[in-house]
């Protein structure tokens, strides 16, 4: 029996002990933590598994050499911890370190890195007047002879079809013979 009574009683402190499990944790970040980046982010936000409290909670983010880069504007909205960032130009490896307290728990203290290659720096080209000068048509030699050529042709043949032409319609028509054909119809005789 009092076997059974120490066996209960250990079950009733595990269960009435809260459990480690049941304490704030961090569900995502963003952006997320060991992430590269390329386009520069407007803010880091965190987000806990429970409600926290307003005025508990800190969250900074420094550049490599450990200057500030955020703007300090920290806001909590439930479950979410968010800070804003100034416009990030150097590339290098950026370090966010926070601080989450949620109501009746044990403070959560660390930090999360990510990495930022600024794009490379466009340049425009500038367009810049040149000298061209305008280069007129010459006119081809070749290509003239053979139009003119082509055209005294053409010319020659006119002639040769017109003379054709008045050779065969001027020709006098009696000189051709006219067969007669016997006709169909005889003529009887009485």
């Amino acid at each position: 029996m009092k076997r059974l009574i120490a066996v209960f009683l250990t079950l009733t402190c595990f269960v009435i002990t809260p459990s480690t499990a049941y304490a704030t944790s961090i569900v995502s970040t963003s952006p997320t933590a060991g992430s590269i980046l390329s386009i520069s982010p407007t803010a880091v936000t965190i987000k806990a598994n429970a409600d926290l409290l307003d005025g508990a909670n800190e969250i900074t983010v420094t550049d490599a050499k450990g200057v500030r880069v955020d703007d300090g504007s920290i806001q909590i909205q439930g479950a979410v911890l968010m800070v804003g960032i100034k416009p990030l130009t150097d590339s290098g490896l950026y370090t966010v370190a926070y601080t989450l307290m949620a109501i009746d728990q044990p403070p959560i203290v660390g930090t999360f890195t990510f990495l930022y290659n600024s794009p490379a720096e466009m340049i425009l080209p500038t367009p810049t007047p040149t000298d061209t000068q305008v280069v007129t048509p010459t006119a081809n030699r070749t290509t003239d002879i053979f139009v003119i050529s082509l055209m005294i042709f053409a010319f020659v043949v006119l002639v040769f079809l017109s003379r054709y032409a008045k050779k065969t319609f001027n020709s006098p028509s009696g000189s051709r013979k006219r067969v007669k054909s016997a006709s169909a119809s005889k003529k009887f005789i009485k």
